[in-house]
């Protein structure tokens, strides 16, 4: 452990809760299913407790390392680092993905005059300040603002109601069950999927026996705020109009009468997606100073908030080239390091664990 940082349960729920809402409250690929956009999504929750129980497990046979320790445990010094080096690149690549579609959405929805690269950069600078204060500054400020974040989504969810068209959920499979189980799969993908990043952050809670307990009461807690969101766009916009949108949610809040509720949308956006960006900042952080045995990753919290930055710039080339990456080819980007990896590492820590049981 590169520093004697404790989180509690509580505190590791609550920053689980904002990461997985990150960006998704705005952007889901369920939207893609149609009015059965709340099944897609269903499946893609489902899958979302096995693979958040697979990182867990792994944790829990590990307890005190970090993800890229355990990859040079299970596939020696030399293989475990160069994969240690591609999960690193994944934690840049997903912080720049979020820094993006945070300031896609900013711009498009509230700041409409702002250059894209001075929203994020602002945003960056106060990122990097929170990196610098360390996971248990960072966690404590989770425990406090993402409670705020979950009244407000809760307020809006229920001001909407009036503006509810159940009709708008029928005809159900109406283009099939495999288009449903695609679509799920992107949502499995994103935002579930993503918790892959805990991996480097587990080893830091203080009671890791709550760990199973902490992870799908998380789980449970987001999946059903990101499915009353899902619903009520779904209700209030109808399929059609719902995938036609790139940002769903500002179009369904702007039916409140007589509230400006755009603040409060932002101020949601930037709790939930500066919580996702800084796990991510600091999950690269933590295994860059672990591949090069060093002892503080505060040097190079600059450089990285940099990276990360540039990443966001230069990723996309517009704001439907966002769109079409994160539907079309992110699900299947992310498979290695979502499914295929953390899955051959549980298997074989299991079989090395049922071999020295034998031996004894």
């Amino acid at each position: 452990m590169i520093r004697n940082e404790r989180i509690s349960p509580v505190q590791l729920s609550f920053i689980m809760i904002g990461f997985i809402f990150g960006s998704s409250a705005i952007i889901t690929p369920a939207v893609s299913a149609y009015q059965d956009a709340w099944l897609a999504y269903i499946i893609g929750w489902i899958g979302g407790y096995i693979l958040i129980g697979i990182y867990a497990y792994i944790s829990i046979l590990n307890p005190s390392k970090t993800f890229i320790e355990i990859l040079r445990d299970v596939f020696g010094k030399y293989i475990g680092s160069i994969i240690g080096i591609f999960y690193i690149w994944y934690f840049f690549h997903l912080a720049g993905l979020v820094f993006r579609n945070l300031g896609e959405f900013m711009i498009v929805s509230i700041y409409t005059e702002t250059p894209l690269i001075f929203i994020i950069i602002s945003i960056a600078l106060v990122l990097a300040y929170s990196l610098k204060k360390g996971l248990e500054v960072i966690a404590r400020v989770g425990q406090i603002i993402v409670p705020i974040m979950l009244i407000l989504v809760i307020s809006i969810f229920l001001l909407v109601m009036g503006h509810y068209e159940v009709k708008n959920l029928l005809p159900f499979l109406e283009h099939g069950f495999l288009k449903v189980l695609k679509v799920g799969f992107s949502v499995l993908t994103f935002p579930f999927g993503e918790t892959v990043v805990f991996l480097m952050i587990f080893p830091y809670l203080n009671d890791k026996k709550d760990l199973f307990k902490t992870t799908y009461i998380s789980l449970t807690v987001i999946g059903i705020i990101l499915l009353s969101v899902v619903m009520s766009n779904l209700m209030i916009l109808g399929a059609d109009m719902l995938n036609r949108q790139i940002f769903p949610s500002h179009i369904t809040i702007s039916l409140i009468p007589g509230i400006a509720v755009e603040p409060f949308i932002a101020i949601n956006l930037i709790i939930a997606a500066s919580m996702k960006i800084t796990m991510c900042l600091y999950a690269s952080l933590i295994g860059i100073t672990q591949l090069f045995g060093l002892d503080d990753y505060k040097p190079f919290i600059n450089s990285v908030v940099a990276i990360a930055v540039v990443i966001s710039i230069w990723v996309y080339d517009s704001l439907s080239d966002m769109v079409r990456w994160a539907g079309e080819i992110y699900p299947y980007y992310v498979i290695p390091f979502q499914i295929i990896i953390p899955l051959l590492i549980l298997i074989i820590l299991k079989i090395k664990r049922k071999n020295g049981s034998s031996a004894l």
